[in-house]
C-alpha cells in the first residue's frame, strides 16, 4: 500500500494540469474563431463599400456624349463644339482670341498693301525694309488664326473626352518630391530626386 501512494500521487499530479489547460485552449480556440468571423465580416464590408463607391462614380456616365461629334460642331462653328460640352464661359474666350487674331490680320495686311505702294513709287532701301517686315507681321498673324483656330477644336474634343471623368471629394491626387535609389556605381550620394504620384479613392 505505502508503494503504491507514490505512484498514484505521481498520476494525479501529472494529470491535473494537463486537465487544467484543457480549458484555456478552448477559449484560444474560440478566440481565434471569432477574430477571423470578424475579419470575415471586415473584408465583406470593404469590398460593399468598395463597389458601392464605383457604382455613384458611374451614376453620372453619359453615353450619348460624343468626341467626334463635338469636334464636328467646333469645325463647323468655333465656340459650338464647347457649347456641345456645356463649357459655356469658354465660348467668349474663343471668340475674343479669334477677333483679336482676325484684327491683326486686317491691320497688318492695310500696312502691307501700303507698303507695297511706298515701294513701287520708291523702291528705297528703307521701304524695302518696311515691306518686308508688314509682310511677316501679316504672315504671323495668319499663323495665330490657324493656331486659335485648331487650339479651339483639340479644347472641345479634350473637354468631350473627359465630359464623363467625375471629380468629386471621394477621388484625391497626391504629388510629393520622393528619393529615388541609383544603381550606377558612379553616383554620389546612391539616390536621385524624383517625384511621386498616387490617386486615392476614399470611401463615403
Amino acid at each position: 500500500m505505502n508503494k503504491l501512494f507514490p505512484a498514484v500521487l505521481i498520476l494525479f499530479v501529472l494529470f491535473f494540469p494537463a486537465a487544467g489547460q484543457e480549458p484555456d485552449s478552448i477559449s484560444i480556440a474560440l478566440d481565434s474563431i471569432n477574430q477571423r468571423g470578424q475579419e470575415e465580416i471586415y473584408l465583406a464590408d470593404t469590398l460593399y463599400t468598395d463597389s458601392l463607391l464605383a457604382d455613384s462614380l458611374l451614376t453620372d456616365f453619359d453615353y450619348t456624349h460624343s468626341p467626334t461629334r463635338a469636334t464636328l460642331y467646333a469645325l463647323v462653328l468655333p465656340g459650338l463644339g464647347q457649347a456641345y460640352n456645356k463649357r459655356y464661359w469658354k465660348i467668349p474666350i474663343v471668340w475674343a482670341g479669334l477677333g483679336s487674331v482676325i484684327y491683326a490680320i486686317n491691320f497688318n495686311t492695310k500696312k502691307y498693301q501700303q507698303a507695297a505702294i511706298d515701294y513701287s513709287v520708291d523702291p528705297s532701301q528703307n521701304n524695302q525694309y518696311k515691306l518686308k517686315g508688314w509682310r511677316r507681321y501679316m504672315e504671323l498673324s495668319y499663323i495665330g488664326l490657324i493656331v486659335v483656330y485648331s487650339l479651339q477644336v483639340l479644347d472641345a474634343y479634350v473637354d468631350a473626352q473627359l465630359y464623363n471623368w467625375n471629380v468629386n471629394d471621394n477621388l484625391s491626387i497626391r504629388v510629393a518630391p520622393a528619393l529615388q535609389p541609383m544603381m550606377h556605381p558612379s553616383s554620389l550620394t546612391g539616390q536621385a530626386v524624383g517625384l511621386t504620384c498616387s490617386l486615392k479613392i476614399r470611401g463615403r
